[in-house]
This record gives C-alpha cells, structure tokens and sequence, in this order.
C-alpha cells in the first residue's frame, strides 16, 4: 500500500552527468514509474541532460546547481509532499543530512537523515556499526603521543596513518609495518594543531559488495554481490570487477549477506543498500569499510547482471509497498523478495584511453569500462580484458615478453592497469599459483582461470583440438576457433557439447586477427523474433566517459521512434546498452563485435527493412559503405576550417536529400571572458538572418542528395556568416539540440529513413519551426539554467 499523504515529489537529480551516466537510466526509470503510478515529479538538477528525455514524464524541471540552500527555496516555493534523494548522486545525500532540523512536515524518502550522515561522519558510521556488533575498523584521531601509542598497541601492526591538519586537509595515507617505521612517522616535524589518524591497514584483503533491498516493513533479500579480482589498496572502478562474488564459499557469503541486511535495518534503509567488505581469507578478519544507501555504479551494474529492476523497486518501495508484492511498470507481479539466481557470470573490466602502463593505488584513473557476460572465469577474461580488440593484449604480450623475470617480478609488487598480462606472462614462465596469489593477494580462482586461458590457446595454436578438449574449450568461452577442421566437419563432436544450443562464427578473418583465439559468445537459437519488420541497430564496440551520454541517448531516441513506427528494433553491440526499463523488455540486444548477424542468418534479409549504424566507422564491415540498407549515423567531419568569432551558432539540419529542416539552432557569445550558450536560437532569428543561413545551408549541403543529420556551425565574421565546420551523424550536440528542441530531430530522421519525404515549398518560418518556450542558458559550459522567451531577450540586451 503506498503511502496515503504523499502526491507530489521533488527528485534531487545527480550534479554533472558526464560523471553519473550510470544514473541516468536509473532517473528515466524512476519518474516514469512515479508518472504511471499517478505522483506529480519535479526535479532539481545542474545538467538537464542528464534527463534522458524523461523530461516528459515531469511536471516541472528546475536547472540549479544542486545545493541544500537551491532544494529549501523550492521547498518553500512549492511545498512538496516528499522529497526522493535516491537518484543522486553523493551530494544528493549530504543535502538530506544537512536538512534535518530544517523541514517538518516533509518526507524523505528511501533515506534518512541518519544514514545519509553515517557516510560523510565516520565517527557516526563506526559508532553505529560497533553499537550493533557489526564488524568496522576503529581509529584514532589525536594530537596526543600516549593515546595513539595505546591505540596501536590493542590493534597491531600494519596499520596506515596520515596527518589532519586544522584547515581540515589531509596527507596521504602511509603505510606502517612496524614501530620503527612508526617512530619515523611520529618523529617527521609537525605543524601545530595537526592530528594523526591512525587505522587498522586492510590493504591487501579481498573486496566485496553486497547489495540488498529493504522495506519498510523489515523484509529484505540480497540483489547480487559483486568481487573485485584486484585486492583492497586499487580503487573499486580501477579494478576487473566479477559478479557472482566466485570466491566465497556458503558459509562466507551468507556471513556478510547477513551483516548487510543487518546494517540496512541500523540505518533503517528503505530501497537499495549497497555494502563494500574487506575480507581477509588467512584469518577470516571481515570488516564493513563503506555503505551506499542509494543508487549508483554498482547498482545499475547488478540491474544488468541480474535482470533485477533496481531503480523501479526501490521507488515502490520508498513509496511504502511490500518487497514481495512490488509491481513493475508493466503492470506484471514482480516478487521483489526472491533473491536472484544466476547462471552465468558479468564482468566489468575498466578502459584506459592511454594504452601504457599505469600504475595502480587508491585514486581511480580509469576512465571507461566495458561490461560482458559468459559462464566461466575463463570465458568473461577472453571476452573482456584479455580481448585483442579491446586491450591489444599482442602488444602487451611483446614488451612483457622482453623483461628478465627481475623486471617482470617488479611488475608483479607493483600493480598497473596491465595486471592481468602481468599475470599471464608470469605463468608462461612457470611461476607457482601459490607464490603469485601470496605476492598480489589475487584469489586463487582467478589465477587457475589465466593457467587455462594459457592451456587452451596453446591447443588451438597447435592444431590439438579434438572429441577430449572440445568441450572443456566450449565451457572456456571457445565458441569458434577459426579454420578449424573439427568444428568445420565434425558435426557429431559438435552436437554433444554445448555448441548445439550456440550458434558462432570465427573472427579471425581479413582484417579483424584475434591472437587469443577468442571468438564472441555465440546467440541462442531460442531467440524469438516476431513477425515484424526489422530495424537493426549497431551499437559502438566501446564507448567513453564522454560520449556514452551521447550513446545511451541516441539510443533510447531510435528505439522509442521505430516502435512508434511499428517496426521491432534490434540494438547489436560489444557492450551492453543500459536502456530504461519500459523500453529494455521491447527491444532485443544481441552482442555482437564484427559480423555475426550477416554470418549466421539470424534473421531473415526479407525481415531486415533497414541498419542503422551507430558504431565507429572501422567497424563497419566490407561493403556497408556500397549497401543502401546500410544507413550510418555516426558523427563524420566532412569540413573544418580554422576562423573563430565572438559570435557562433550551431544549426542542427535534417534533409530527405532535397529539402531541409532547421529545428534547432544553438546560438553561443563570448562577453567579458563569459562563454553563453542558448538554445533554440531559432525564435530570436530575424528574417534576413534565417534566409541567409538558408541560403548557406543548401550551399554547403547541395552535393548530399541522401538522407541524412548535419551539423553546421556558422560564425559571425564582418557582418556575414561564415561555416567553419560541418558533421554529419550524431555529433555530442545531438542531446542539447534534442531536449531543447520542441521538434524531435531523431525521430524525424526515422520517418525520412521509412520513407517519409520534407515538403516542398516550406515557408522559412516552417523550415526554422520551433515550439519551445522555455530556453536552455548554459554558462561557461558548466552552469545551466532554463529562462523563458522575456528572460533571454533581457540576457540578449546584456550581451
């Protein structure tokens, strides 16, 4: 039963969203639950882009920066019933604890003030957690000799220790083996009114999450655990994270799902809780370092692995419904309290844009990932951080090839981002599991799983395969192994493995050697395909930080427009696509690296009505560029010439290849060292402005006579407009021009892409034609704001 006073709902949104992508589907999915169950959504947030285009399902939409003083003037303005933080990001929690004491008769939902203190004071959190007989790490933090030599004595050594000074800034955290290297540390010259934090050292135990859900009703159940190979001392998102946690036995994982739940109820969680625990396997010391009562990377990370619907059961149950009677948005029983079983393992490997080595600790330097699925160890390495095409592993493989083994053991004590290679090489020359997992302190699981990696290419390459091996290579993730014989003529062999239920093509062709004779994963032949058209979508291989964003919101556009147009997507890809909830049950999501739906057939050429591809141009495969069905959109330059200009506008043009539409023009100034950018510019255009930009646009575009998105970007120079660059495809402009725009460029293009055609004869008025009567102000690239038609005139005088 959800709760009776509550109508109206103000969501405290995430801060930069080139940070927080992973919560953008989880918003998307939240208000739209919130909208179908009949509450009024508003939400404060610094990037509207981040929106996804959720936007609709809004009632009002505040672009501020996200503070505790921005959320008490729209309490005070407005007067919500409730206020939902869940789909923040860490600030989102620490506006609620800075709240308490500030609002009445307001609702805050999922977390309270008490948790969402516990994770900025540790005093707090470790006090709460001992109260309970939870596992934590006590620490000092003290300016007196005595008390931190006494502190150390009940503990032992190694501990880590760091000073904290009065303008509340820190060192770096030292590690101390012993009290020599203490006395050293206490001996170094102090600054006056400096502490010393002293803790128990956990580097080098394994890592751990938990996550479970929690009602307010005391039901709970474990979502999914995740393990990270590398131990505790590398950052949680540096490291090659695994879920199902494979090292732990039954008794080990019920001990910390236990403790888990026990910590949801201590800070009387209401939604998800996620739980990080250093475990030591030689003593079994366990202790609780960190929890995370909301939605996050990990989250959104469990969802896909899972099939678990994190972001909608955590509104219901904010809302007050049971965990065992949660309705999904479809309207279909979802038993939320049945604690998810998995057949099959998820990896999420971190990408570094720089393809040397880079050494590893406690800050993240990643800045990408990749996430895959497999049903062994063996499998998800091949798949992802073992991947050719992914790492260049050759490459690695060479320069480690090169070093005595001295020099490869100082990268063994030393962790970078080519661990695993690391690894792979030191095996290759005989170095003992025992003695590699006592030196890293990786598990021991996942040393045995590069031991077979090494063993199984080591039968491909030497031609070995055969009825003993085919099978164990089947389970390692082996789908295909290129010219084999046997998988080329031996179907019986075939058959009694679990190829039957696959279907897999080798990769090793022209163009595209794979060196570890990996082969993708292979498509069930259980899919079922209906009976409508298709359009497929190719997804990129690998995306970044900076242009995922873009990725997951192309996306999301394309596959709402083609099912409004009554055809079914398929969305193929390297790297799972995060799509909301309402459109993930709709859409089928095929992995696929180069070619496997032209080479398997899986679908039938009179069903494929057209591809749509989104992927990176050297992914395109031999002969796309001649194939009409063919449609690419990804972003291509196609001019750039160097002329710059105080003023700017960027013209987002769509053209059946004879007419253009203009919908969407982005105007951008620099006064005063201020950059200012307003979108929708097409409203503030003066006649002769618009026929000149017209008059450029055919100019520029008259040798395209297909289908197509381009984006022009025009600079003010003697009184004339000049273009200085031009793309075609879906450049990173595409969500600003989208969102801002009343007219929905992407799926105008789906329309042209059907067969659709732009009128003739449209009037400057129609092809420039816009809605809009809110406006998109952002400053310096950074700060937003939404002001209205008076509002941008006024900022127009300034300007």
């Amino acid at each position: 039963m959800a709760i009776s006073d509550v109508h109206n709902i103000l969501i405290i949104g995430p801060t930069a969203s080139d940070k927080n992508v992973d919560l953008s589907t989880a918003l998307y999915d939240t208000v739209e639950i919130l909208h179908k169950l009949g509450f009024k959504t508003s939400i404060i947030v610094e990037d509207p882009t981040s929106l996804l285009s959720s936007g609709e399902f809004l009632d009002r939409i505040i672009v501020e920066r996200v503070t505790g003083d921005n959320i008490l003037k729209y309490l005070n303005d407005y007067h919500p019933d409730a206020i939902l933080p869940t789909i923040g990001d860490k600030n989102a929690l620490g506006i609620i604890a800075s709240l308490n004491g500030k609002i009445s008769n307001i609702r805050i939902l999922g977390t309270n003030y008490l948790a969402s203190l516990a994770t900025f004071k540790r005093e707090l959190f470790i006090k709460k957690l001992s109260q309970n007989n939870l596992p934590v790490i006590n620490f000092v933090s003290s300016d007196d000799e005595t008390e931190i030599y006494s502190f150390i004595r009940k503990i032992g050594f190694p501990i880590i220790a760091r000073r904290k000074y009065s303008n509340r800034h820190f060192s770096g955290w030292t590690n101390i083996n012993n009290l020599f290297e203490l006395d050293n540390f206490m001996s170094l010259e102090d600054l006056e009114d400096t502490k010393i934090e002293i803790e128990r050292s956990i580097r080098g135990f394994s890592e751990y999450s938990f996550t479970v859900m929690r009602d307010r009703y005391e039901n709970a159940a474990l979502v999914g655990t995740i393990e990270d190979i590398e131990p505790i001392g590398i950052h949680h998102l540096d490291s090659n994270l695994i879920s199902p946690a494979v090292s732990l036995n039954d008794s080990k994982l019920q001990k910390l799902r236990n403790y888990s739940i026990q910590l949801a109820q201590v800070f009387n969680v209401v939604g998800a809780c996620t739980v990080h625990f250093a475990y030591n396997h030689k003593t079994n010391e366990c202790y609780i370092t960190e929890f995370i009562p909301r939605l996050s990377e990990e989250t959104k990370f469990l969802e896909y692995a899972t099939s678990y619907p994190l972001a909608t059961v955590v509104v219901e149950l904010s809302l007050g419904y049971h965990l065992d009677k949660v309705q999904l948005d479809s309207g279909s029983n979802f038993n939320g309290a049945t604690e998810p079983f998995v057949d099959h393992i998820t990896s999420r490997f971190p990408l570094w844009t720089d393809p040397k080595q880079r050494y590893l600790g406690p800050s993240k330097t990643s800045n990408s990932s990749i996430v895959v699925n497999g049903f062994s160890i063996e499998e998800v390495l091949n798949r992802g951080a073992l991947n050719d095409k992914i790492n260049d592993n050759l490459e690695r493989y060479n320069e480690l090839h090169k070093l005595d083994d001295d020099e490869l053991f100082e990268k063994i004590i030393h962790p970078t981002n080519w661990m695993l290679d690391v690894l792979l090489e030191a095996l290759r020359r005989k170095f003992e599991i025992p003695v590699l997992s006592e030196i890293t302190s990786i598990n021991v699981p996942y040393l045995v799983a590069l031991q077979n990696v090494i063993d199984n290419s080591a039968v491909i390459r030497d031609d070995e395969v055969d009825e003993n091996n085919i099978e164990r290579l089947v389970d390692y993730g082996i789908k295909g192994v290129g010219n084999s014989k046997l998988l080329k003529n031996r179907d019986d062999i075939v058959t009694r493995t679990v190829v039957k239920s696959k279907r897999a093509v080798g990769a090793s062709g022209p163009g595209f050697m794979n060196h570890n004779y990996f082969v993708t994963s292979g498509i069930s032949n259980d899919i079922d395909f209906n009976e409508r058209n298709k359009i497929i979508v190719r997804s990129p291989i690998i995306t970044s930080k900076t242009d995922i964003m873009v990725r997951q919101f192309v996306l999301l556009q394309l596959v709402k427009s083609i099912e409004q147009n009554g055809l079914e997507a398929v969305v193929i890809g390297r790297e799972p696509w995060t799509a909301p909830l309402s459109v993930r049950y709709k859409v089928l999501e095929i992995d696929d690296p180069h070619r496997e739906m032209r080479d398997l057939k899986l679908i039938p050429d009179d069903k494929i009505f057209k591809v749509i591809d989104f992927s990176k141009v050297w992914n395109l495969d031999a002969g796309d560029t001649e194939n009409e069905d063919v449609f690419p959109i990804n972003a291509r330059e196609i001019k750039n010439v160097n002329i710059t200009g105080d003023t700017t506008i960027k013209v987002m043009v769509v053209t059946d290849g004879n007419n253009y539409l203009a919908p969407s023009i982005i105007y951008r100034t620099v006064k005063n060292s201020q950059t200012y950018e307003i979108s929708d510019f097409n409203n503030f255009l003066s006649v002769e402005n618009k026929d000149e930009i017209l008059t450029i646009i055919k100019h520029e575009l008259d040798l395209y006579k297909e289908i197509n998105i381009f984006n022009l970007e025009i600079v003010r120079r003697n009184d004339h407009w000049v273009v200085t660059k031009i793309h075609e495809g879906m450049t990173e402009d595409i969500i600003r021009h989208e969102l801002a725009s009343s007219v929905h460029v992407i799926d105008t293009l789906v329309k042209l892409i059907l067969g659709n055609k732009i009128d003739d004869g449209l009037s400057l008025d129609e092809i420039f034609k816009n809605y809009d009567t809110n406006y998109l102000v952002t400053t310096n690239d950074k700060k937003y704001q939404l002001l209205d038609y008076d509002g941008v005139q006024e900022l127009l005088k300034k300007l």
